[in-house]
């Protein structure tokens, strides 16, 4: 690629996951399970022979791609990613480098982060639901101060008595300033049809990791 035709090429569009999250770009670990689909967009400078080549934290990898004549300015061209290339958790900044075969000379894209994030919310021990009024009126509210590694857009499902129960999704602001608080509305807990209830709860984040099951809290249905 000549410093003419490296000019006229500017600038190289980042490469597109679409299955990672836009706000950024955590992959689903179920998604590495197998090679991550990556889009290139063919720049305007590029001719039948030129080739581009994935970089992840500035290291070339998987195979190169060459340019051919069916390939036109601005067609998305899809490349894969090696999940192998995924193992650890992090954040990982992924590119390419766009080639000339004629000189050799070579152009970095812009990068995109890709995240990993294979560790279950909670660790080893989810704390059970406090319930600090027992006395039911229209509803119950169960507050549950925090778990280790909690994360905005966690999913928490409750159980009761094995049934699945109210969720809730976690907010940015209950973080730090506040417990969550999840009701249990009084029509729920009378169609279980039992003299206690047994409450759980169980999280995913948004990486699809599941928690061990809470300690369980039991609860009389004085309704």
């Amino acid at each position: 690629m000549t410093d003419t035709s490296t000019r006229s090429g500017i600038p190289l569009t980042p490469p597109i996951v679409s299955i990672a999250y836009a706000e950024d770009g955590l992959l689903k670990t179920t998604d590495l399970e197998t090679p991550v689909p990556v889009q290139v967009m063919v720049w305007p400078a590029a001719e039948p022979g030129y080739y581009f080549q994935l970089t992840l934290d500035d290291e070339w990898v998987g195979d190169k791609r060459t340019i051919t004549a069916a390939d036109n300015a601005y067609d998305m061209i899809t490349v894969h990613l090696s999940e192998h290339l995924l193992i650890e958790n992090g954040t990982y900044q992924l590119g390419y480098v766009a080639v000339s075969p004629i000189t050799g000379a070579s152009m970095p894209s812009p990068r995109v982060s890709l995240k990993v994030d294979r560790t279950p919310p909670g660790a080893a021990l989810l704390a059970p639901l406090i319930f600090p009024n027992a006395s039911f009126g229209d509803r119950l509210t169960g507050l549950l101060p925090g778990y280790a590694g909690m994360e905005q857009g966690d999913v928490i499902q409750t159980l009761c008595n094995g049934v699945h129960g109210p969720t809730h999704t976690v907010q940015a602001d209950e973080l730090s300033l506040r417990p969550i608080e999840i009701d249990f509305e009084r029509e729920l807990m009378q169609s279980l049809a039992a003299q206690t209830a047994c409450i759980e709860y169980l999280i995913t984040d948004r990486a699809g990791n599941q928690s061990v099951m809470s300690l369980p809290v039991m609860l009389s249905m004085k309704l």
